[in-house]
């Protein structure tokens, strides 16, 4: 989801190069050949292929209620497909919109990157999704790769947050669906069970007023596909939105703060690893560690801009400040309990 700002040479080292051709007025694709001969493909294949392949992983990840590894195992045990034909049969439809749902979300998150880099006429990818058929969700998310060395300190904010705004756009509405019109799973399994972010919390409360009940965990056999394609998308949100490295949150905060950034980095840095720790030591089970060890690795703070002395003006700069709120409002405290 977080939106990689690369130097003009590092760009050009990526699998899709993406470049203004001065006789359409369009962005090509270039692939980087072996030899030294340069061969054209679409700019539009490799993120068609794997938007195509993250769709049907994350329907399988619907079908079988978000816990693949369970199904496959009981598969294993039985020495029986006959439990995943169970599972495809009942719920195919359910995985369909789950798959379709949560596409919407995240495909709205990077496209409003997309469209703002188209704004200020710097060089990106199209959206690229990760599909992961062996997690719950079936997929990582998506990104886009942008040349950030030719955007100026107010470009990289106004990128940088595009994203995340257009996303709950379509995750708060899609989950008010999912509270008030959900069917569960199909499902033999009931193995993980779900920490409801606050957003969530109290757009039920929102939804059934007084009768609502406590909203804090759900089982994967009591969540419905459209409620949990607005979890993950929350969940992406919230983390993307942090305000460390080339996140999304670390494009706000270098927008906001400039050099003075790199402070607010490493200390939002210092609680999440703080976090991490309480969570393995409390629960036996560190949630977020993998991205926690990824970050240092494109650095806690923010590269520079092409121009770091361009002011936000008071508009950008009160919406950055209310934007650091999401992490609180999309990250559950515990987001995954895995049940024995």
């Amino acid at each position: 989801m977080n939106t990689p700002s690369l130097s003009s040479k590092e760009f050009e080292k990526t699998l899709d190069i993406f470049r203004d051709d001065s006789s359409t007025g369009e962005l090509r694709s270039e692939a980087l050949p072996s030899n030294e001969v340069r061969r054209r493909r679409p700019a539009w294949v490799v993120p068609t292929f794997l938007l195509v392949t993250t769709l049907l992983s994350m329907t399988w990840a619907g079908i079988v209620a978000w816990s693949p590894t369970s199904i496959l195992l009981q598969a294993s045990e039985e020495g029986s497909l006959f439990v995943v034909r169970q599972h495809f049969l009942a719920n195919w439809y359910g995985g369909l919109v789950f798959a379709l749902s949560l596409t919407a979300i995240l495909g709205a998150h990077e496209l409003g990157h997309y469209f703002a880099t188209r704004w200020y006429k710097i060089p990106s990818t199209l959206p690229l999704f990760i599909p992961f058929p062996v997690s719950p969700t079936g997929t990582c998310g998506a990104v886009i790769m942008m040349d950030g060395g030719q955007a100026d300190r107010k470009q990289i904010f106004d990128i940088g947050i595009a994203g995340p705004l257009a996303g709950l756009v379509f995750a708060i509405p899609i989950a008010i669906a999912g509270l008030l019109t959900g069917t569960p799973p199909t499902t033999t399994s009931n193995s993980i069970q779900f920490g409801q972010p606050l957003i969530v919390q109290v757009l039920n409360a929102a939804v059934h007023g007084e009768g609502s009940v406590r909203f804090d965990w759900i089982a994967n056999s009591a969540m419905n596909p459209m409620l949990m394609a607005a979890w993950v998308g929350f969940l992406v949100t919230g983390l993307n939105m942090v305000p460390v490295s080339q996140l999304d949150g670390g494009h706000v905060i270098f927008g906001l703060l400039g050099k003075r950034s790199l402070f607010v980095a490493w200390l939002a840095y210092a609680g999440a690893a703080g976090f991490v720790i309480y969570s393995g030591y409390r629960y036996g089970q560190p949630d977020f560690v993998i991205m926690l060890l990824l970050i240092p690795l494109m650095g806690i703070g923010h590269p520079p801009s092409k121009n770091d002395n361009v002011s936000l003006g008071l508009g950008r700069s009160l919406l950055g400040w209310v934007s650091l709120s999401i992490p609180f409002l999309c990250i559950p405290l515990r987001p995954i309990m895995l049940l024995g």
